[in-house]
């Protein structure tokens, strides 16, 4: 192995690691932590009280417990503080194999909370401990004793002076009065305090025994504890006291008591706690503090174990250990992993110190793994790590739960296809049984545009149509709706040839009558369009057809995705294999006993198949490193550019995992082409599929235009694509890239054709025609002939193909593309083709470009209506005129279009008495009286709206009107004056045509008022009886006016016209209205009268003139309406004269002048009237005929006298 690698790791073991987290609880702040910290002031504050003994600190794992616990420790020193910890004792629970009982279990506890009091002090401070340990002294400590030794053994020699041991030279040295004198006081003082020391020890030690048995001499006494009694607090409580005798601890901590699930151990303690408190060797409060979770005890239990719970709020648990966990991820720098896997992640970690270790194993591996790694499924697999680091460890060994999973796929692939093949054998079987319904109703469609052509042909008589010639031969009707094909064939026939029967008379040898049948054939054009607007006229034959397959369309789409499915879960992940899969139930998976973490981990692809490059370096020897991070990105989905280089793409593809071919990260040019050129393998068939299955779902149209452009044949991938992706063309639109174009049209075309490739291709001529030789002019042929193309625009780029569209008639009949045709056949050139002047006239004129000309024969009715648009083709020959107009193959629409306005005019002698109507109204016909009253009387003798649009556009063509006869005319005078269709210009001007004409009792109530008016003067209507009560009772608005004109004759025959006050008024102002005719007029009118001032005033003088022959009535209202005062008195006074008999009469005359005059009626007043003339000659009538008996002037009045007695 490569020496470099382990220095490389051995140098980064060895670097100082400052991203690293201590697991050791942290210490709350007073200010920062307020909330945790109050549970620090709560202990605080507890701790204070005498009668709190034994306090409970609650709380799950991981929420905090241990950190109050050093808090308050640091916070608040004046307590000392024993801390006890069983973390490292073994539950029995942890061992599932060796179950022991609990009192073995308790005797555990209680051992391991005595050996940590005794341990916790020195040997020293504990001497009297029955308990010994090892006793150590230190190498001073052994030199300071020996010393001490043997300085004892000196004082003693000093003082008692052995002779044996005395040295003359020495004592004589050393002679020496006071120094003997001080140093037998300092070896005395040293043997005395030695010999305390000594005896203090010895009795200290004696201390400590203990005596278990006295042997007297006629038995035994035994001092032992019982032996039954096994608690290890009981036998040793004497130590325990005395532990706290000798040490000033206050408060007992002990933590990590509730792994072994035992409520009895604390009975135990609270009983230690108690002989503690109670202990007047110990004389002072002792206080234990209990650090346990919230579920050790049940219901009310918890209370009679404790003087004081508080309870710990989990810093973190599932619900927010995601945003903790964002949080020390962040603290490290690590900002760039998926927070939605993070949430998933967290929500299975629920203790801190978990969290934080999982953080510092992942920031040790990221550091160490490749870089280019997917974070998310490391740290995965850290989590995965920490709470199942013995499955993790397996691994590595090729075993163990996560292993199993991930080689469980072969299993669940034949699980899958077996549940699809299911699936497809119940869609088949829907499918046939649609199909056999389907059969007999698109049958059915068939048979109806059958009938629509025989209801086409039977405009022609020919009814009776039993076949048709379909492919080289006569076939049966019904035989050709049986068939699709040969239905196909028919409606793509622009031309129908056909049999019907035709039926005979024949008469028999004994004289009757026989009907008979023979067959005959005939031809008609007849273009299947017309036939589907016959039949209906919103929905084409093939939307139709189409609606009909939806479902077995739906069906087959389904079966196509099933197989395809099918075919590629091999390369599917194993987290999309169980994303539906329950793997704590599935059979496959039962027996691992898969844990929910796993099992979530899994579905959601974070730990996958590649999880070797997550748990392990790697060590490149068959691809270069270049290669090896090209694998890399592919298994971290991590796109790269399509035209990422490869060195060796043969074993780079080799290497790259099957799961990879099913992201979007394997669209490289290089692995696509050598996938494509090397399908003679099975497996490159199907990484194929999966590519293809890539580029549809994630929609990477782009690689397709970049692989097209830079390999030579694209072919496989383009090919297999069609066969996957429905709708693929309509994609290639969206995208409107030449490239993709391109391809469709070299690999796609011919196979995977639908309607609106064809479409495009239609309209699309030009795209084609430029790239003839990059598709190959054979397959454009193919294309052109399978897919029956009629292109929208041609050009001339290709000579080639624009002769072959010409000839197959694959062209659309547009101005531009007969005149692009004609213009190549006759080899002339120009240099635009609009308004190229053309017409079928000219058209067929020209030999050379019989096959245009030919092809617009087929389709006369259509080329008519979309070719020929120039004004040339309002200049056509009257034989082609003629043609068209008498044709029965073009629609009426067509006709009328295409006629109209055209220059050359034709004579209704040469159409078909059928068009005649039709040439009237497009004004195909010259314009003369002679054609007029032709058409006229075959209409007969109408005059219809058509004929009047006619004559009124030629109205000043038409003065002549002699070459027809009086007869002719009086007929076309009829019918065109004594109407009022025509325009009053028009109108005129054909009373001027036919001046001469007069209508005798005619019908004119179709006349309205101003043609009546211009029929009177031209003297076409002379006076009737008739004329006036038809006037009188339907022209009443023109009838003064008729009156004017025959006023003479109107009087005479007065009692013919209605009294109409209108009327009266307009005759007694008309001034040829006097005399007799007057008096004839007042007389007529007069039982009609209604007075007023003005009927009055113009009766007034014919009654004036003609008083003798009007009664007193008529005499008095006309006295009293009129308004002419000189006028009412000239005519009072010849009334006071013919009335003088009757003074009544005269009264009744003079009041009717008004108030004014009323006083010379009133005897009882005096009367004056204004002095002028007229009064004058009144009140001398008056006084002549005896009314008054004078009058006489005073001033500017006359004054009248009256009589007494009339």
């Amino acid at each position: 192995m490569n020496w470099r690698f382990w220095k490389k790791i051995c140098a980064n073991n060895s670097m100082e690691d400052d991203k690293q987290v201590s697991l050791t609880p942290a210490l709350l702040n007073r200010d920062s932590d307020k909330k945790q910290y109050r549970s620090v002031l709560n202990l605080a504050r507890k701790l204070e009280e005498k009668d709190i003994l034994n306090i409970a600190l609650t709380g799950p794992y991981g929420s905090g417990k241990s950190s109050i616990l050093r808090s308050l420790m640091k916070d608040y020193c004046k307590y000392k503080y024993l801390s006890i910890s069983l973390a490292t004792l073994k539950s029995p629970l942890d061992d599932k194999k060796n179950k022991i009982d609990i009192d073995t279990m308790n005797n555990r506890i209680e051992y391991s909370i005595l050996q940590q009091l005794i341990y916790k002090e020195k040997q020293e401070t504990l001497y009297n401990s029955r308990l010994k340990r090892i006793y150590h002294k230190s190498t001073w400590a052994q030199y300071a004793l020996s010393f001490a030794i043997i300085l004892y053994i000196v004082a003693l020699i000093i003082v008692f002076e052995p002779s044996f041991l005395k040295v003359d030279w020495i004592c004589n040295r050393l002679s020496n009065p006071v120094l003997n004198k001080w140093s037998d006081i300092f070896a005395l003082s040293y043997i005395f305090g030695a010999t305390i020391i000594f005896a203090q020890k010895t009795i200290k030690s004696l201390g400590n025994s203990k005596l278990n048995k006295l042997n007297l001499k006629n038995g035994e006494i035994e001092l032992k504890e019982n032996k039954e009694d096994t608690s290890v607090f009981n036998k040793h409580m004497d130590e325990i006291v005395y532990f706290f005798e000798v040490t000033d601890y206050n408060v007992v901590i002990i933590e990590d008591l509730d792994r072994f699930n035992n409520t009895d151990i604390f009975l135990k303690l609270r009983e230690v706690n108690q002989l503690l408190n109670q202990s007047n060797s110990v004389g002072r409060k002792v206080t234990f503090i209990y650090a346990v979770k919230d579920d050790m005890f049940f219901d009310e239990e918890r209370t009679k174990f404790f003087d004081y719970i508080t309870t710990v709020i989990p810093i973190i648990n599932s619900s927010n250990s995601a945003d903790k966990l964002k949080e020390e991820l962040e603290i490290k720098g690590f900002s760039d992993l998926n927070v939605e896997v993070m949430d998933s992640l967290a929500f299975f970690i629920d203790d801190m110190r978990l969290l934080k270790n999982i953080v510092n194993e992942y920031a040790q591996y990221r550091e160490k793994l490749d870089e280019k790694l997917d974070q998310n499924k490391l740290l995965t697999m850290i989590v995965y790590k920490n709470y199942y680091p013995k499955d993790f460890a397996d691994l590595h060994k090729g075993k163990g739960v996560l292993y199993d999973c991930l080689h469980k796929k072969s299993e669940l692939l034949i699980e899958r296809n077996r549940q699809i093949d299911e699936r497809i054998g119940v869609i088949t079987k829907k499918l046939q049984s649609l199909e056999a319904t389907h059969a007999m109703q698109e049958k059915e469609l068939r048979l109806i545009y059958i009938e629509g052509y025989r209801k086409k042909l039977s405009k022609q008589y020919k009814s009776n149509v039993f076949s048709f010639f379909v492919e080289n031969n006569f076939i049966p009707l019904e035989d050709i709706a049986e068939n699709e094909t040969l239905f196909n064939s028919l409606i793509s026939q622009p031309s129908i040839r056909y049999q019907y029967f035709k039926g005979c008379q024949i008469n028999t040898y004994y004289g009757h009558i026989r009907s008979c049948y023979d067959t005959s054939e005939d031809s008609c054009n007849v273009q299947f369009s017309q036939i589907e607007e016959i039949v209906n006229s919103d929905f084409t034959y093939h939307e139709r057809l189409e609606a009909l397959r939806e479902g077995e369309k739906k069906y087959r789409e389904q079966i196509k995705i099933l197989e395809l499915s099918r075919n590629n879960h091999y390369a599917t992940p194993i987290h999309e294999l169980l994303l539906d899969i329950d793997m704590q139930t599935h059979k496959i998976f039962s027996e691992l006993k898969v844990s929910k973490m796993l099992e979530a981990f899994l579905k959601e692809g974070l730990i996958n198949e590649d999880y070797f490059d997550y748990i392990s370096f790697f060590f490149g020897k068959s691809i270069n490193k270049h290669d090896h991070d090209f694998i890399l990105e592919l298994k971290l989905r991590h796109s790269l550019p399509y035209d990422y280089h490869i060195d060796k793409i043969e074993l780079c593809v080799k290497n790259i995992p099957d799961k990879c071919y099913n992201d979007v990260s394997i669209l490289n040019i290089q692995v696509v082409d050598y996938i494509c050129q090397h399908l003679e393998e099975e497996a490159n068939n199907s990484k194929l599929h999966s590519i293809a299955q890539v580029v549809k779902n994630n929609k990477k149209w782009d690689f397709l235009i970049d692989f097209y452009k830079s390999v030579e044949d694209s072919s496989p991938l383009f090919n297999h694509l069609g066969s996957i992706v429905d709708g693929l063309w309509k994609i290639f639109v969206k995208q409107n890239s030449d490239e993709l174009f391109e391809a469709w049209l070299r690999f796609l075309e011919l196979n995977h054709s639908t309607k609106e490739s064809r479409n495009w291709l239609n309209k699309h001529f030009a795209f084609i025609s430029h790239r003839v030789d990059l598709i190959g002019f054979d397959t454009v042929k193919q294309i052109i002939s399978n897919g029956k193309l009629i292109f929208t625009d041609i050009d001339a780029e290709s000579g080639c193909l624009l002769e072959y569209v010409v000839e197959n008639e694959a062209y659309m009949l547009t101005p531009e593309n007969v005149v692009c045709a004609f213009v190549h056949y006759r080899n002339e050139r120009v240099e635009t083709l609009d308004n190229y002047p053309l017409n079928v006239t000219i058209l067929r004129s020209c030999k050379s470009a019989k096959t245009v000309s030919d092809y617009i024969d087929e389709r006369f009715d259509d080329a008519l209506n979309n070719v020929f648009i120039t004004d040339a083709a309002k200049q056509e020959s009257i034989e082609i005129i003629l043609e068209i107009v008498n044709s029965e193959d073009i629609s009426e629409g067509t006709k009328r279009k295409y006629l109209s306005e055209q220059q050359n005019k034709v004579s209704l002698s040469d159409v078909n008495n059928t068009q005649w109507e039709s040439a009237i109204e497009v004004d195909i016909v010259t314009p003369a009286w002679p054609e007029i009253y032709a058409f006229y009387e075959s209409q007969n003798n109408v005059m219809i709206s058509s004929l009047r649009i006619f004559i009124t556009k030629h109205i000043d063509e038409l003065t002549d009107i002699s070459e027809l006869d009086d007869t002719q005319k009086e007929l076309l005078a009829n019918s065109a004056l004594l109407t009022s269709g025509f325009e009053m210009s028009v109108y005129d001007k054909l009373i001027k045509i036919f001046d001469g004409v007069t209508f005798k009792d005619a019908d004119i109530n179709s006349v309205d008022n101003a043609h009546f008016k211009s029929l009177l003067c031209a003297d076409m209507l002379p006076y009737s009886t008739y004329y006036t009560t038809t006037i009188r009772d339907n022209h009443s608005d023109v009838l003064t006016y008729y009156v004017d004109k025959y006023l003479d004759e109107c009087i005479i025959g007065i009692e013919e016209l209605p009294t109409d006050m209108r009327l009266y008024k307009h005759l007694m102002r008309n001034p040829r209205v006097i005399g007799e005719k007057a008096l004839s007029v007042v007389q007529y009118f007069l039982p009609h009268i209604v007075w007023d001032n003005e009927l009055a005033n113009i009766t007034f003088p014919v009654v004036k003139n003609n008083i003798e022959k009007f009664d007193y009535d008529t005499e008095k209202y006309i006295l009293a309406d009129s308004t002419n005062l000189p006028e009412r008195l000239s005519f009072l006074i010849d009334l006071i004269e013919k009335y003088r008999d009757d003074f009544d009469i005269v009264t009744e005359l003079i009041e009717s002048l008004g108030d004014s005059y009323r006083s010379i009626t009133d005897k009882s007043k005096k009367a004056t009237i204004e002095n002028n003339h007229m009064n004058e000659m009144l009140l001398g009538k008056l006084k002549t005929i005896g009314y008054i008996s004078s009058y006489r002037e005073d001033d500017d009045k006359l004054r009248v006298s009256h009589k007494r007695n009339h």
